[in-house]
């Protein structure tokens, strides 16, 4: 983003802090703007606009809040490119703006001026161009705007995650680390982003991990209503948590629930170089029932016997928040972080608190790969925009003061499987 959009960004999270409460009115306000003044945009939104008011609002206060990050330039070249499966084009950018303008401006009748709209504008504008240009390349180079899968497994393991593969027809470009967006034919227009964990001995067919969101949309319908023959809409990959370069000698994977997905992907790419880095595995899960790809991790294990793996999960009749500590104490005891890189990925919380731990302990910031623009925390179902954002949903199996009183207790010995 250029300097003067930086100069921008208090006014604009200012304004955008003042209508929080009233997120709900605001996005609605919008939206019968939009479809007001440009009705011929209505059928680039799902049918069912609940879930999509949410995420409106979400995805704008992800972006205001970062407006200084440096990866938000690459975040928005993907969500431009990303676009185009929706069908849109340049001139819905400039509709869109003015509604969402107008939706702010109507709900800060005492502090909007002519500094706050100019700012939105040039905020708005800068962001618009960025995804413009990156839809425009992408036309250019000839990709897809999607590329059509068949589903040609799917296997749900203890009714919360499903391992699913799907056969492209037409090459799809990815890197180990990356995600895709997927959309399913009993839900047109609603996409969700899914890791890549990899190819599987065709070089056509890939896997997806999909756990299962209480009250969500599409996790639901591709956990229990997802069969071989159906065919799916795949975006192109996106995302540049990938792997550590060659050359790297150390690799700790750390992986919470269905973050084994690109840490499984990462984890082919680092066992195919020679010499292979040193590699150890640390996998978190709610429970062991959850651990729902235990069998590919023994494979690894089985077929590189240098590799060292540790499960982390809750004990029955141990504090929710016990597989936190001792994977916290764990990762504490050990001194050879300066010479580590740390590829991690999860759930936000569990990501951002093991980053803060990595890095008190001695990781170098660049030693620590994962995905560079924090992405926006999920929002409880059926409550209020207001309720959500002024008090967001916790992690509930990851703990922030888990390093804390982690200190306080000894160490009790990791579930383990070591080869060596």
């Amino acid at each position: 983003m250029n300097d003067e959009i930086h100069d921008d960004t208090d006014v604009v999270r200012a304004s955008l802090d003042r209508v929080r409460r009233r997120a709900s009115h605001v996005v609605r306000y919008f939206y019968a703007h939009l479809f007001t003044h440009h009705p011929e945009l209505r059928p680039l939104f799902p049918a069912a606009m609940d879930d999509q008011y949410e995420r409106l609002f979400a995805a704008l206060v992800h972006m205001v809040d970062n407006l200084r990050h440096p990866g938000l330039t690459a975040h928005l070249e993907r969500l431009g490119r990303d676009h185009r499966k929706f069908g849109v084009v340049d001139e819905d950018y400039a509709a869109v703006g003015e509604s969402l303008v107008a939706a702010i401006r109507h709900h800060s009748p005492q502090s909007w001026d002519e500094r706050t709209e100019a700012a939105w504008l040039r905020v708005y504008r800068s962001t618009a161009q960025i995804m413009t240009r990156s839809a425009r390349r992408s036309l250019v180079a000839n990709e897809p705007a999607w590329w059509d899968a068949t589903v040609v497994s799917h296997r749900l393991h203890g009714d919360h995650t499903a391992v699913l593969r799907v056969a492209v027809t037409t090459p799809y470009p990815w890197l180990p680390g990356q995600y895709a967006t997927i959309e399913h034919p009993e839900l047109p227009g609603v996409w969700r982003p899914y890791s890549l964990a990899g190819r599987t001995s065709d070089e056509r067919v890939l896997e997806f991990h999909i756990g299962r969101v209480a009250e969500g949309l599409l996790s639901n319908v591709l956990c229990d209503h997802t069969t071989p023959g159906q065919t799916l809409r795949l975006s192109g990959a996106s995302g540049s948590a990938l792997a550590p370069p060659p050359g790297t000698p150390a690799v700790t994977l750390i992986a919470a629930g269905t973050g084994w997905a690109p840490v499984k992907s990462v984890l082919d790419t680092l066992l195919a170089r020679r010499p292979a880095p040193r590699i150890r595995i640390d996998v978190v899960a709610r429970g062991e029932a959850h651990f729902y790809d235990g069998a590919a991790l023994d494979d690894f294990l089985r077929n590189h016997p240098y590799l060292s793996a540790y499960w982390w999960y809750q004990e029955p009749g141990e504090g929710r928040m016990r597989a936190a500590e001792r994977l916290h104490t764990h990762l504490g005891a050990r001194r050879d972080w300066p010479e580590e890189s740390v590829y991690l990925c999860g759930p936000v919380m569990f990501v951002q608190e093991t980053a803060e731990l990595l890095h008190e302990h001695g990781l170098p910031e660049e030693s620590l790969i994962r995905d560079p623009l924090p992405a926006s925390v999920k929002q409880r179902g059926h409550i209020s925009h207001a309720e959500a954002f002024l008090d967001p949903l916790p992690v509930n199996w990851i703990d922030p003061d888990a390093r804390t009183r982690a200190l306080e207790v000894p160490l009790p010995a990791p579930h383990t499987a070591v080869g060596q």
